[in-house]
């Protein structure tokens, strides 16, 4: 007896995704869109999406590329990647986190006792990105890591 294997195809990769789709509604459209023009790998949109799930934790990740149509000394020069957890194993959880996820990972308050949602500066120990980036590809110290752990005193 053989054993045959049917890859799926993107788009039914896509399909299976919907629950997780942020607004559903409009990425149908835009899969029946790419389905009827049979163009999924011609767009011209500089970003990409991934999701990755492990055991541990599940992420969802933003790439965007520096404009590439342009003459090399014109592009501005940078790659977006934005990242956050979608899920986290609840031993993973109680450990303790460093960087921008452990700066993040309970919820802060202002003295009026609003959560604060945005403002960087407020949020972050690290008030510029350069502040997060590690010291190599596997990189694990960064500068915000040295700054003292006692939270500004707009948290007190």
């Amino acid at each position: 007896r053989r054993v045959t294997v049917q890859e799926k195809k993107p788009l039914e990769l896509q399909l299976e995704k919907n629950k997780t789709m942020i607004d559903p509604e409009e990425c149908m459209v835009w899969i029946d869109d790419r389905k009827n023009r049979n163009d999924l790998f011609r767009q011209k949109g500089l970003w990409s999406s991934l999701y990755i799930e492990t055991h541990s934790v599940s992420f969802h990740i933003e790439y965007r590329q520096s404009n590439p149509d342009v003459p090399i000394e014109k592009q501005c020069n940078f790659q977006s990647l934005d990242a956050w957890m979608t899920t986290v194993s609840e031993n993973l959880d109680e450990q303790s986190w460093q960087g921008i996820l452990g700066e993040t990972k309970e919820r802060i308050y202002n003295k009026q006792g609003q959560q604060i949602l945005s403002d960087r500066h407020l949020l972050l120990l690290g008030k510029e990105d350069i502040n997060y980036e590690v010291d190599g590809p596997f990189g694990l110290h960064f500068d915000a890591s040295k700054k003292n752990s006692i939270m500004p005193s707009i948290w007190k």
